[in-house]
């Protein structure tokens, strides 16, 4: 297992020696009961030892798996809730509820008072550790965020992207799943009401719906287990809070770890002027061009019982630059072709033939593209 880590070992960041890094490394190797220091989520008050704590020498001040330090204009890599974060999500959404009511919130926004997230919108991967294949993480820190059994599967994951092999959704032509949505590629519209907010990723022409008009998440009865979820929030100004539950089984990016369908997250967005702020940004774009002074950030915690303690991180969207009469004409956004269950299959026999009616395996289902047996030979 140390081998697996001392291979991915982290570029950037603050400096240590190969000793101290070997070191931090030996420290992953789980702990004769198999147990792990207790976090907020997990035991009795005052056992909570942060993962800043207990690994000082991964990562960097910002995160245990980050690579390196991030810079944003307004949002905190600081978990809320204190050192180890919330017990829950709804511990977490209710807080900051409470204290937007405590100010004389939620905000009650009309058509003309809301924030104006017009445009063309594409994942910023400079800032965040949720970004396209997990380049801003390492895989020893993101195995310090894990419980036991996760971080044994996390790491044999590793090791089979590391040989090409698909562990993933997209590679079957499903969704990418929540929170991952965070991380796709492509244009993307936010439309914004008083009571919802509608949230737009041209990949797999996914859109979020986000309820603002105060009713709660479905009921037991009624909630399922979805690629985007259920979401609720609430406006406080011009802060979006979103609570995400009933969300699917799948991996948080490829060379990331895997998320249960007991995942919640909490998100708070804002947009921001980097410009006006005085503060340095230069985005990772992926090649794109992007205005300067548009920038949304957005608070993501994700609380899965597969987590040591709450994950917090920061993710940005850049705003496409399409003032230009050539960017106008270049910028659409474009029907994603890849169809879910198409019955096409290459026998064994090489011969190019169908599925018929209730033959094919249920490919929407995580126990079949996380089957190491059937899938991945």
């Amino acid at each position: 297992m140390v081998n697996d880590m001392i291979d991915d070992k982290p570029q950037g960041g603050p400096d240590r020696s190969t000793a101290a890094y070997v070191v931090s490394c030996l420290l992953l190797a789980v702990p004769a009961d198999g147990a792990l220091a207790q976090s907020a989520s997990g035991g009795p008050p005052g056992e909570c030892v942060p993962l800043s704590e207990q690994y000082p020498d991964l990562g960097t001040e910002q995160s245990v798996s980050a690579k390196q330090l991030f810079t944003t204009v307004w949002g905190s890599f600081e978990l809320p809730g204190g050192p180890c974060g919330y017990d829950s999500a709804e511990a977490h959404y209710n807080a900051l509820l409470e204290d937007a009511q405590r100010r004389g919130g939620p905000t009650r926004h009309t058509a003309t008072s809301l924030p104006d997230w017009s445009g063309h919108w594409g994942t910023e991967n400079s800032t965040g550790e949720l970004a396209i294949v997990g380049l801003n993480s390492t895989t020893e820190g993101m195995a310090a965020r894990l419980k036991p059994a996760a971080r044994e599967q996390f790491l044999s994951d590793a090791r089979m992207w590391r040989e090409d092999q698909a562990i993933d959704p997209i590679s079957f032509c499903l969704p990418p799943n929540f929170p991952r949505w965070f991380t796709e590629y492509g244009f993307r519209e936010h439309f914004l009401t008083p009571d919802k907010a509608l949230l737009g990723s041209e990949m797999v022409n996914e859109f979020r719906r986000v309820f603002t008009d105060g009713r709660p998440h479905p009921s037991e009865e009624w909630l399922t287990n979805e690629w985007l979820g259920y979401s609720i929030g609430f406006w406080d100004g011009d802060v979006l809070t979103i609570w995400t539950k009933g969300i699917k089984e799948g991996i948080l990016q490829r060379n990331m770890p895997r998320q249960t369908n007991q995942m919640e997250v909490i998100e708070r967005w804002k947009k921001v002027d980097p410009v006006a702020a005085n503060v340095e940004i230069t985005p990772n774009t992926l090649g794109s061009e992007y205005i300067p002074s548009e920038r949304i950030e957005i608070e993501v915690t994700m609380y899965d019982p597969t987590f040591v303690e709450p994950w917090h991180t920061v993710v940005a969207f850049y705003k496409e630059d399409d003032r230009s009469a050539a960017a106008k004409e270049q910028i659409w956004p474009h029907q994603w072709s890849c169809v879910e269950g198409s019955q096409w299959y290459i026998t064994d026999d090489g011969v190019i033939s169908q599925y018929a009616p209730g033959e094919k395996p249920d490919i929407t289902d995580p126990d079949f593209w996380f089957n190491e047996n059937y899938v991945h030979q």
